[in-house]
């Protein structure tokens, strides 16, 4: 089993009591992704740390899990995980670390009836993620656009949805996100 596989059963095996911990561990949390394609884990750690402002311990060990992903934001943005960090209780063990650059990660609030465009590079020949996330209930209208307009994915509601491609040539492409809602919805970006 590769060591990333092994965090992920153990962390499974602790919610089922079947771990053993030491007293001074927090209970870990669980996340069930594909270790090869983090991004989508990012994104829904992300929503669920911005639910748990008020349970500093569980919001440690989402902000632990996060750090073992390597995720970091992206330039020129404000980082919520900043204050976060204030209000946390992190885990006393290390966190697992994972891949060495990690995806980076944006968050922004969508008005009622609001689009937001997000152009990006990607290089070619190799795998291209984009994952959003909603702390709340809302679902937004999430796509990936190429350089002419087309889906690279499917066009679909996003709470937690993530698109992962290979660009055969580099190039810009078009995240886009719509809130069809009446309320203002709140997101989380990775990209990687």
């Amino acid at each position: 089993m590769k060591p990333s596989a092994t965090l992920l059963a153990c962390l499974a095996a602790s919610l089922a009591g079947s771990c053993a911990m030491k007293p001074t561990e927090a209970p870990a949390v669980a996340i069930t992704y594909d270790p090869m394609e983090p991004t989508g884990a990012v994104a829904q750690l992300l929503a669920q740390a911005d639910a748990a402002q008020d349970n500093p311990r569980r919001l440690g060990q989402y902000l632990a899990a996060l750090d073992s992903l390597g995720a970091h934001p992206a330039e020129g943005i404000a980082d919520p995980l900043a204050s976060w960090r204030a209000k946390a209780e992190m885990p006393q063990t290390p966190p697992y670390r994972g891949r060495v650059l990690g995806p980076a990660y944006k968050s922004g609030m969508l008005n009622p009836g609001s689009t937001v465009r997000l152009p990006q590079l990607f290089d070619g020949g190799r795998a291209a993620r984009v994952a959003v996330a909603t702390p709340g209930q809302e679902g937004l209208d999430f796509t990936v656009l190429d350089g002419e307009a087309k889906p690279v994915c499917p066009p679909a509601k996003a709470r937690n949805r993530q698109c992962t491609w290979t660009p055969l040539y580099s190039g810009r492409f078009e995240i886009v996100l719509r809130n069809p809602t009446d309320a203002s919805a709140g997101y989380y970006l990775v990209i990687d």
